[in-house]
């Protein structure tokens, strides 16, 4: 219900909003279609199943519960064959790049698509939320960093480092590109996990999908393993709206608005080796606040709006460079199994 081809496009939609209307930029003019690309592709062939549910269903090497659209047989053997390392991404990104090479998907010179294998690669491995903590101790570092340039410390890439016999020019060549990778998986990641920015409707509809694919899995999961292995409060479809209502809550309190606070931190720094110098994304951050305090008196089951798919972007009357990467964003969060959707 949630993770399809509307999702990615959304998430593609709110990462353009961020370059066309929020001020992102780089000094290498494929980055920006590459985030684009990456939005679009990040969820691609999404089998609506968490990691956790992959790795735990491949210890017995066989299905129990019916196999239907968009799951496949195939996909038991994810977490293994990816050891258990991002095996949703690691698979977005292998069918990514094997459509981009299909003649009849082959948009793209060859050439191109090696330019901008690397940062597409990282862009959409930086969308697992099992590394979210990770990334947002790093971007603390960046920040550190930039504002004090002249102190010695353990830089933001740390381990990475540039080439040993780069000059002083080319060390800064490093660090500049190594910054706008980062800063590309930062905002897509940001664009993945954005349905609060949106407004207030449009999130709340976006939330009824992900509930039924979280429902749906937690079926699942007492059907293959007998019981859940999942949050309650997320998967068990019995557990409640007032359950619900507080996992909801936590989830935006405490992994949106942190991530949107901190980039919105990162680009007031300014400094001249800052990527994000300039970029305002301010309308983001005080939508989501604002949605944040009027969830907090907000029941599910007071809310009367259908639970059909809602719209990838604002409404009509919000600003295109604020709330419209937001609105983006929070679409962006979900993309499907279709043929080119992603996790």
């Amino acid at each position: 219900p949630y993770h399809n081809s509307l999702h990615g496009a959304s998430v593609a939609r709110a990462v353009y909003s961020f370059c066309a209307g929020c001020g992102l930029a780089f000094t290498q003019e494929f980055m920006e279609f590459t985030i684009v690309l990456a939005g679009l592709v990040h969820d691609v062939h999404h089998p609506g199943l968490t990691p956790a549910f992959l790795s735990k269903a491949s210890m017995s090497g066989r299905w129990k519960s019916k196999i239907s659209p968009p799951l496949e047989e195939a996909d038991m053997e994810l977490a293994i064959k990816y050891n258990d390392n991002s095996p949703l991404e690691h698979m977005h990104c292998a069918i990514t790049f094997s459509l981009l090479r299909k003649e009849s998907s082959a948009f793209l010179r060859s050439e191109d698509v090696a330019t901008m294998r690397k940062p597409l690669i990282r862009a959409i491995l930086g969308t697992d939320m099992a590394k979210h903590a990770e990334t947002m101790t790093r971007v603390a570092a960046l920040i550190d960093n930039l504002r004090h340039p002249d102190e010695s410390g353990v830089p933001w890439h740390w381990p990475a480092k540039p080439p040993a016999n780069a000059d002083e020019e080319g060390r800064k060549v490093w660090e500049r590109l190594a910054q706008e990778e980062f800063v590309m998986e930062l905002f897509l990641h940001a664009a993945d996990i954005g349905n609060p920015t949106l407004p207030f409707d449009q999130w709340c509809r976006w939330n009824r999908l992900v509930q039924q694919e979280f429902h749906g899995q937690g079926d699942r999961e007492v059907e293959e393993f007998g019981e859940l292995i999942s949050p309650p409060a997320g998967f068990d479809r019995a557990v409640g709206p007032e359950a619900e209502h507080s996992f909801t809550k936590g989830f935006m309190q405490y992994l949106a608005l942190p991530l949107f606070e901190q980039l919105h931190e990162l680009s007031q720094i300014s400094c001249e080796s800052s990527v994000c110098r300039g970029v305002n994304i301010s309308g983001c951050v005080d939508n989501l606040r604002a949605n944040i305090e009027r969830w907090g008196s907000y029941r599910l089951e007071a809310d009367p709006s259908p639970a059909s798919t809602p719209t990838s972007g604002p409404s009509a009357d919000t600003d295109a460079g604020e709330e419209g990467a937001a609105g983006e964003e929070a679409g962006a969060g979900e993309e499907g199994r279709g043929e080119g959707d992603g996790d």
